[in-house]
């Protein structure tokens, strides 16, 4: 997979899920499903995982031990960065904590299980040549 492919698959993902989450809010009126900083989680969540993704490619293309030291050099770097914006964010705003929370991690879970399926299909393609 090219990085221009992930690029427009990955924003078509994301426009899914952003989808989703503007109707969620009209579907449980009674209920809030959405912490009032859900927008932010989103940009950061989305923007590390681009970083992270595009840190890994360059690596699997170097090959080596490089491939494995950025994979997880990237997925590491995502959640470190990602947890430090969701702690800021609960500790400066304290209400709503679960609700911050549980954003938070559909959101990582989503974008990271994304993320490494593209990254496992590239591994694979090159391990057919």
């Amino acid at each position: 997979m090219t990085l221009l492919r992930f690029v427009l698959y990955f924003h078509g993902f994301s426009l899914v899920i952003a989808g989703i989450a503007a109707v969620l809010p009209a579907i449980f009126t009674d209920t809030p499903v959405l912490s009032p900083h859900f927008w932010l989680l989103f940009v950061v969540v989305f923007a590390t995982t681009l970083v992270a993704y595009i840190l890994s490619d360059l690596g699997i293309r170097k090959g080596g031990e490089l491939s494995i030291l950025s994979l997880i050099g990237g997925l590491f770097l995502k959640l470190l960065a990602c947890l430090v914006a969701v702690a800021v964010l609960i500790i400066k705003y304290p209400e709503n904590k679960m609700l911050t929370a549980l954003n938070f991690f559909s959101l990582y879970f989503l974008f990271t299980t994304f993320e490494v399926s593209c990254l496992l299909r590239n591994l694979r393609d090159q391990n057919q040549t």
